[in-house]
């Protein structure tokens, strides 16, 4: 699914996000940057808490940037050393 987020903060290991939809805690997600649109960065949530901004309601979700070395959780679709998934 794809919607729209503003970057409140970063660092190089967080990203600190508001979206009109929540996150769910240890999912994965990609973010990409409307000026470099080849440009993928893979995160995962953190942490997700109501805020206000302007009156409205946002979710402010707190992200951990993937840095490629790291593995996926349980639930998530990965490959295992003998090339096939590992929920077969």
């Amino acid at each position: 699914m794809r919607r729209d987020v503003v970057l409140q903060s970063a660092t190089r290991e967080h990203f600190v996000i508001l979206s009109s939809d929540p996150g769910v805690l240890g999912e994965l997600v990609s973010l990409q940057s409307p000026d470099t649109s080849d440009a993928e960065v893979l995160a995962r949530v953190l942490e997700s808490q109501l805020v206000v901004v302007d009156g409205t309601i946002r979710h402010q979700l707190r992200l951990h940037q993937m840095d490629g070395t790291e593995s996926p959780g349980p639930d998530e679709d990965r490959e295992t050393p003998g090339g096939t998934s590992a929920d077969d």
